[in-house]
């Protein structure tokens, strides 16, 4: 993680109450969004992981990802 990401990282940890780990790498955090959606969580976390990463749909789809859950979060990609 760059120093703005992680400025901006730990101070949505601070705020939100997340149980996010202090710091990760991109692919931990595909691994977490890909968790999230086999766990049908397609909450703000999920969606904030996705956009602070940047995270695309082809990335997900390569990981695991069905295009329905794509769909369902398809608000959350650039």
């Amino acid at each position: 993680m760059g120093k703005a990401k992680k400025r901006n990282f730990h101070s949505c940890i601070k705020t939100g109450g997340s149980k996010l780990p202090p710091a990760f790498s991109r692919s931990e955090a595909i691994n977490m969004v890909i968790s999230n959606i086999k766990a049908k969580n397609y909450g703000e976390d999920t969606k904030d992981i996705i956009s602070l990463f940047g995270i695309t749909a082809e990335e997900l789809a390569e990981a695991g990802a069905a295009y329905e859950d794509l769909v369902a979060l398809k608000t959350a990609f650039i």
